[in-house]
């Protein structure tokens, strides 16, 4: 069964009461709102505030509450919903906590895998394991000295997987200049992180 398709099954279980199916979901989409959460607010992730995770459970456990009414039309559009959850997760928290942050470590959410998200490569060897991590550390400092616009096209199209033509409409702008946003970010990643 390929992502897509195991993502709608989970959707479907969850419309059904399975329990099991909604602790699946929640792991697996865990890393994902966790980093959409951590670039949305502009810190590294093991800056976050104390209270981020909250802000990613709650997330996600909007999502899995309101799912009964979701229409399943493929994991694209899940994950154009979730990025809706989690923008407005993050406006909420940074209505409702405007002073100053505590900053704690926020190791939990680090394994998704940044450097391949953005620059997809092939196999696992040690050696590219190692690589991976110092590029996600690379790629993670380089996103958050973007300006908020790249950051955010660049977070729902890699992190969040939404296709062009959503960011389109999560930003308020043409799909081509949607295009030409992610683009422009992508392009300036690559000029940052030598060698990708």
């Amino acid at each position: 069964m390929n992502d897509d398709a195991a993502t709608q099954a989970l959707i479907r279980g969850v419309q059904t009461g399975d329990r099991d199916a909604a602790e699946a979901l929640f792991q697996r989409y865990l890393p994902r709102v966790g980093r959409m959460v951590a670039l949305a607010l502009g810190v590294p992730r093991h800056q976050l505030p104390a209270d981020a995770e909250d802000v990613v459970q709650d997330a996600i456990l909007r999502a899995l509450r309101a799912l009964p009414t979701f229409e399943v039309r493929s994991s694209a559009a899940f994950a154009a919903w979730l990025a809706r959850i989690v923008e407005n997760c993050v406006s909420n928290h940074r209505r409702d906590r405007a002073g100053p942050k505590a900053r704690a470590l926020w190791q939990r959410y680090g394994d998704l895998d940044l450097s391949e998200s953005f620059f997809p490569g092939h196999g696992d060897s040690p050696s590219r394991l190692v690589a991976g991590a110092e590029a996600d550390a690379r790629i993670e400092q380089t996103l958050l000295g973007l300006a908020g616009l790249y950051r955010r096209a660049l977070s729902l199209r890699f992190v969040g997987g939404l296709s062009h033509a959503e960011i389109a409409q999560e930003l308020g702008r043409t799909e081509s200049n949607a295009r030409k946003i992610v683009q422009r970010g992508v392009d300036m990643l690559r000029a940052a992180i030598p060698g990708t």
